[in-house]
């Protein structure tokens, strides 16, 4: 893996996931901060762009339970609850809504030199941003890895995956200890269906370790 054509992709790191208090909190996220404040770190060092996508949501989606959905409220629009942990803060951020955006738009942000943002009221990112079907490949058009990484495994995770699966060359990798599931059983069931389907599960010290050339778990000179 080569810092320049490598994209790391953050899922959905906002309070409401992963703080104890948050209002759709995955079990024991709070255990992989650390994890990924060292990958978006890592990022920043080597010069990594950082992509993702992150729940901004409104009172009339049909996700929420008040809308009969399956969801309780949660990042709902301008609440703390929506805000990414600060270990995973945006830089330099261009937010794609999701409003219609014309291909010469599409074609700015994948340019801009800082974080992409994909903003979705939907679970599955394709369906949660009109853009995302026509942005995504777009993008993973200018790298050969992939690494993702965020919550939740089974849910949005699972849906990034997807996604970006078969995408031409590109080749993915999800950091297996910077992800948590809102179900155990069905986070375990997701690693297995990726694992068949090519994609290549490492931990935040292999990662590290293909990026700088090092052996995981050495020591950088």
């Amino acid at each position: 893996m080569k810092p320049e054509t490598t994209l790391f992709w953050d899922v959905d790191t906002q309070r409401d996931f992963i703080l104890p208090d948050g209002r759709l909190y995955a079990p024991g996220a709070e255990k992989i901060v650390a994890t990924l404040g060292a990958i978006t770190a890592l990022a920043r060092r080597l010069n990594i762009r950082i992509a993702g996508d992150v729940d901004r949501h409104f009172l009339g989606d049909p996700e929420l339970t008040r809308n009969g959905g399956p969801y309780p409220d949660h990042c709902m629009n301008a609440t703390p609850g929506q805000r990414k942990i600060e270990q995973t803060a945006w830089v330099n951020a261009v937010h794609i809504e999701n409003r219609p955006l014309s291909d010469a738009e599409l074609d700015a942000a994948i340019a801009h030199r800082g974080d992409l943002v994909i903003e979705k009221q939907h679970v599955d990112v394709l369906a949660g941003n009109c853009n995302a079907p026509r942005l995504i490949p777009k993008l993973l058009r200018k790298y050969r890895d992939v690494a993702i990484y965020g919550v939740c495994t089974d849910v949005c995770v699972d849906f990034v995956v997807r996604a970006t699966l078969g995408q031409g060359p590109v080749k993915l990798h999800v950091v297996t200890d910077a992800i948590a599931a809102l179900d155990a059983e069905r986070g375990k069931a997701c690693l297995e269906s990726w694992r068949a389907t090519g994609v290549e599960l490492l931990t935040f010290a292999q990662l590290k370790a293909a990026l700088t050339g090092t052996e995981a778990g050495a020591t950088e000179s």
